[in-house]
């Protein structure tokens, strides 16, 4: 700044023998500083800065000079050069980074070309741009091949899907140029983004993730509809589009004088008239866009997983993470967009912080269904969040949801078709090994199904013969390429319901902020679901858990939050089984003579204080499901017929099993001795050795993607048992009679017939 000034939007008062005090629309400032205060007479613009710092060398020291000049424009209230307008407009041009001549200039002179594609209020925009004396031209979409270098380009869609905006795009992209899309019209007007190509994402970005959060639409679109869909967006008052114009207009003068926005350049606002609230939605650049990107970062992915010593250390945040929830949610924020986001929403499920039990629900991007009955469940369904902090619960729930978005099958991750029997259990898995139902399931599917709720349906049986899609995974076991059912691999892959053999699930699945770290999530949470399975099909008698010897504050604020404030009692059993992972149960019910709506939340992982911990929070996460101490009990507001029947009738005195084995102690902190290593890696390594020598062999399908930061896997242990109603050979029968527990279920017609109910 060699001609420093104040910026036009502050004003300067100086309190006699006083601080400087400097007035702003948005923010005020003191700065008890008597060389700043002399400053502000100084810079006007005008005065050099050699020649300021002269004047007032006479009474002070110039490092003071220049700590005082430091200090005015850390706090941005300098810019460089005189205004050469009026100080109301220079106001208005500071605030937004622009030269106050410069940006007058080029409302006086500049000229904008908008692209019509079919807005309502097309023209009334262009007329509005005009008044303000703007040289305004309007063109179709072939015209813009022939716009002036010097002219802002303004595109006007009916819909920021319109298909004629790939063409716009795609000459945007081929001649390097950056252009801006509007939608002025609608309840919601929309301003932005300003697509600049090799910096920002491009329309083919923004066109993927809008449609993935219009699941409606899409879902219509899929349909043999007779009529071409209305647009919901076709609201259309007179004003709102030269209001719009208006907004527009510094912004375009903003883009035109220094290149960019940090308002609308790779950003769009939604500015809802309806309440005159205001939204900025971010477009993540996407790497792998087949427009602007190379799609041949997912289509050419290498399954081998590496897993050298990473060197990262667990974080302190009583989470096992490698990086603290508040950096996680630094970097991953901006993917909360109902328009652009991976997350569409992010809400608190308690209606009040009560300092323990923290839950979210975040809405997520799910694989398009044909069916009415598949839509119902996607728009009912939601990623949750736990945690024992607030920004942990939001960090659980924005990171499910990113896994939930890193497994929708979207047809650009290599596959290959073959048949079981051509590749050979040597090089593939086959999806019996996998699903674990039993032959009698199988056999009597059609009146079983009857009366099960989605998640316990049994699927057709898969032939040897079938040609269907494989994924290839990497065994971790043993070093070599496995393939694996895509269909199991990925939501909404079209064998789901073309063969209708399974259901791809959440089972395994995990996000991290390293590879291994996912790893590690994903084994555990199979070693969870296998351990919940052995104790919950046999109702075996489990001894509780010493929570007092964990000297956990948390836990102890925890249970006595249930007792004290919401008239329950909490408690939890150690399922942990022949792997020696640490794996809880935690058990909550209500305990004043009602319907006790039992509730169940389990974790496990190699540290007991982290599973304990995940099993509590997970019982608090259910909290919301169930009505409060004063509510209408009868209300739980569900429609899965396994979660109203275990609300309905589940009572601890007749399911023993839910309570702690009278006849043995209870296991305590020291039971449970840390399994971590201090890195990652090598715990990965350690649980596939566990694994190893239970015969298991581990799997891992890499589902990450360029555009989020997050590492996403599907983590495959064939064998291990999923806590769905699955009763075939094997583990489920043989590990509990190996380690002598009681009672057992005799074989699947004795088994718990009620179902774990989420």
């Amino acid at each position: 700044m060699w001609r420093p000034r104040f910026r036009s939007d502050y004003a300067q008062v100086r309190l006699p023998d006083g601080p400087l005090v400097v007035l702003g629309e948005t923010r005020s400032l003191i700065i008890d500083d008597p060389v700043a205060a002399e400053l502000a007479d100084q810079l006007d613009g005008v005065a050099p800065l050699a020649d300021v710092v002269n004047r007032l060398a006479t009474r002070y020291p110039v490092t003071a000079v220049a700590a005082a000049l430091a200090r005015l424009r850390d706090h941005g209230l300098l810019v460089s050069g005189p205004a050469g307008t009026a100080p109301p407009e220079a106001a208005g041009w500071d605030a937004r980074g622009v030269p106050p001549e410069a940006g007058h200039r080029w409302m006086a002179e500049g000229s904008v070309t908008i692209v019509d594609l079919g807005a309502p209020r097309a023209a009334e925009t262009a007329d509005a741009l005009r008044s303000l004396g703007l040289a305004v031209t309007v063109v179709g979409p072939d015209g813009t091949d022939d716009v002036p270098v010097t002219a802002q380009v303004l595109v006007l869609p009916s819909s920021m899907l319109d298909p004629r905006l790939a063409l716009v795009n795609d000459r945007h992209l081929a001649a390097g140029r950056a252009w801006t899309l509007a939608r002025p019209h609608g309840n919601v007007v929309l301003l932005g983004p300003h697509l600049v190509p090799g910096r920002t994402g491009c329309w083919a970005c923004l066109r993927q993730r809008w449609q993935e959060n219009e699941q409606v639409n899409a879902f219509l679109n899929g349909q043999d509809l007779s009529e071409p869909l209305p647009q919901p967006g076709r609201a259309v008052l007179p004003g709102l589009a030269t209001a719009a114009a208006g907004l527009l207009a510094t912004e375009l003068a903003v883009l035109a004088v220094r290149g960019s926005s940090p308002r609308l350049t790779g950003r769009m606002v939604a500015l809802d008239t309806r309440d005159l609230s205001m939204e900025s939605h971010q477009l993540v650049r996407q790497p792998q866009c087949p427009a602007c990107g190379d799609p041949d970062l997912v289509g050419k992915a290498e399954p081998r997983i590496d897993l050298p010593p990473s060197g990262a250390q667990p974080s302190r945040g009583d989470d096992s993470r490698t990086r603290e929830p508040a950096e996680v949610y630094a970097a991953l924020a901006h993917h909360v967009s109902r328009y652009l986001g991976v997350v569409s929403r992010l809400t608190p499920l308690e209606a009040t912080d009560n300092g323990v039990t923290h839950t979210y629900s975040a809405g997520h991007n799910f694989a398009q269904p044909r069916q009415l009955a598949g839509l119902r469940r996607n728009l009912r369904g939601q990623s949750g969040g736990k945690g024992r902090t607030d920004l942990q619960a939001r960090m659980s729930a924005i990171g499910e949801a990113v896994e939930r978005y890193c497994g929708v099958w979207r047809g650009d991750r290599p596959v290959h078709r073959a048949t079981y029997r051509q590749l050979g259990p040597d090089r593939a898995v086959h999806l019996r090994e996998l699903l674990l139902f039993s032959e009698r399931q199988y056999a009597e599917r059609d009146r079983l199904n009857a009366g099960l709720g989605h998640l316990h349906r049994v699927p057709r049986e898969l032939g040897d013969e079938v040609e269907l899609d494989w994924t290839t995974g990497w065994s971790l076991t043993r070093r070599t390429p496995r393939e694996l059912p895509a269909a199991y691999c990925w939501y909404g892959h079209p064998e789901l319901t073309g063969l209708g053999v399974c259901s791809a699930d959440s089972n395994g699945c995990a996000a991290g902020g390293t590879l291994s770290e996912a790893i590690l999530q994903g084994f555990c949470e199979l070693v969870e679901r296998d351990s919940v399975a052995l104790w919950w099909y046999h109702r075996s008698r489990m001894p509780g858990v010493d929570l007092a010897s964990f000297a956990d504050p948390w836990m102890t604020a925890c249970v006595d939050h249930h007792a004290t404030v919401l008239g329950r009692e909490l408690w939890a059993l150690d399922l942990t089984a022949d792997l020696g992972v640490p794996t809880f149960a935690a058990v909550s019910r209500r305990s004043d003579g009602g319907p006790e709506d039992v509730l169940v939340g389990f974790g496990a992982h190699l540290d007991a204080r982290v599973a304990l911990n995940r099993a509590l929070t997970e019982v608090n996460q259910f909290l919301p499901a169930v009505p409060g101490p004063t509510s209408d009990r009868n209300r739980y507001g569900v429609d899965d017929p396994d979660t109203a029947l275990w609300f309905g009738t589940v009572r601890v005195a007749d399911h023993q099993w839910l309570s702690p084995d009278p006849t043995r102690a209870p296991r305590t902190a020291a039971d449970h001795p840390r399994l971590t290593t201090g890195d990652v890696g090598d715990d990965v390594r350690a649980c596939v050795r566990r694994a190893e020598r239970a015969g298991l062999e581990v799997i891992v399908v890499d589902q990450s993607r360029p555009d989020v930061d997050l590492a996403v896997v599907k983590v495959v242990v064939p064998g291990l048992r999923h806590f769905w109603r699955r009763l075939g050979p094997g583990r489920l029968w043989d590990v509990p009679a190996h380690l002598g527990r009681g009672p057992l279920a005799a074989d699947e017609t004795t088994a718990n017939p009620l179902n774990v109910f989420f």
